[in-house]
């Protein structure tokens, strides 16, 4: 037997930061993909092949997780964890190929992408049927082991495809609620054009939130309103978006984007790409994409109509095709 799983890169479109503290994302998935091939064989092995690493084992010490730490393999800790996370319902073993469409350092949520495509196939292969929801409840455990914190909105839209509202799980003395994922309508996706330009470097999101956490150290109370803000702004953004008012959605977009400046995630160069598109006719609003201080901007529209010394600016970055696509992760399963 053998299978082959896809996910989708993802974007943030709105709720950078604060969905981090229960406050609620509006994200999408995009048409540039991660691939994974399984292979069954007779052997008692695994054995990863990808551009990152290529890692072996054997089926015993995986289902040994714990007491293999050498196991967690730097550059292969999201696919690790999620075959330890199926291990002990692995019966044989797998050759496995990982191929990816994208760069892992140009912000389209690679980690997340290979964790829904790795979770996805690993899900039919062992017969578990578990449901999108229950995948992202798996996968989001991984990334709180893997990175300390971190929403899970990536693995949310990853999973599911096309344009997501994802709400995070709430446990605390006033409110108690699961994590939701809702896709929005596909007409929404189709009328959605994106451009995505990435500045040449990236802060790692860890790095990023431990900056703001700081930063606002002195002002709990101020960082708490701004969160708020955030949050009101998403909510009222994805009204908009349901009821078709797209100027609204985008207004909405640049209020979000003063709002990323204001809480110190913005610089120089992400300001300096934000202001060039904003002159091209395409453009209908632009913000950062991300965490900030560094990584991508995102403009809704295309980059059509901007001038010639706009044009030549944007030469000196990374322009990136993207494009909205429905299909979250799936697998397929053949016969040899």
């Amino acid at each position: 037997m053998f299978w082959i799983s896809s996910a989708p890169a993802n974007l943030m479109l709105l709720g950078e930061h604060s969905v981090v503290y229960g406050y609620p994302a509006l994200a999408c998935a995009v048409d540039q993909r991660i691939e994974i091939q399984w292979s069954k064989t007779d052997q008692q092995t695994i054995c990863i092949k990808s551009e990152l690493a290529n890692f072996q084992f054997t089926l015993a010490e995986l289902q040994a997780f714990k007491n293999h730490p050498e196991l967690d393999h730097p550059k292969l800790r999201f696919v690790m964890h999620a075959l330890n996370a199926f291990g002990k319902q692995l019966s044989h073993g797998l050759q496995i190929e990982i191929i990816s469409e994208f760069s892992s350092t140009i912000g389209l949520g690679s980690s997340a992408a290979v964790l829904a495509a790795t979770l996805h196939g690993l899900n039919q292969i062992t017969g578990q049927n578990l449901s999108n929801l229950e995948l992202f409840n798996l996968g989001h455990e991984i990334i709180l082991t893997i990175q300390g914190r971190g929403s899970g909105t990536d693995l949310a839209a990853s999973l599911s495809g096309g344009v997501i509202l994802f709400e995070p799980a709430l446990h605390d003395q006033k409110v108690s609620r699961p994590a939701n994922i809702q896709k929005l309508p596909e007409t929404i996706s189709q009328n959605m054009p994106l451009s995505l330009i990435y500045c040449g470097y990236k802060t790692p999101t860890a790095e990023v939130l431990n900056q703001v956490a700081e930063q606002w150290q002195a002002k709990p109370e101020q960082l708490k309103r701004l969160y708020t803000l955030m949050g009101e702004t998403t909510k009222q953004a994805y009204q908009k978006l349901m009821l078709n008012q797209t100027e609204h959605f985008y207004a909405l977009s640049e209020i979000y984007q003063d709002l990323m400046d204001a809480l110190g995630v913005n610089d120089a160069t992400l300001q300096s790409i934000i202001d060039q598109i904003r002159q091209c006719d395409g453009i209908h609003a632009s913000k950062i994409s991300g965490s900030g201080l560094g990584d991508c901007v995102l403009g809704f529209g295309q980059l059509s109509g901007c001038s010639a010394a706009v044009n030549k600016q944007l030469q000196t970055f990374t322009q990136l095709s993207v494009n909205i696509t429905s299909q979250g992760a799936h697998t397929i399963r053949y016969k040899k």
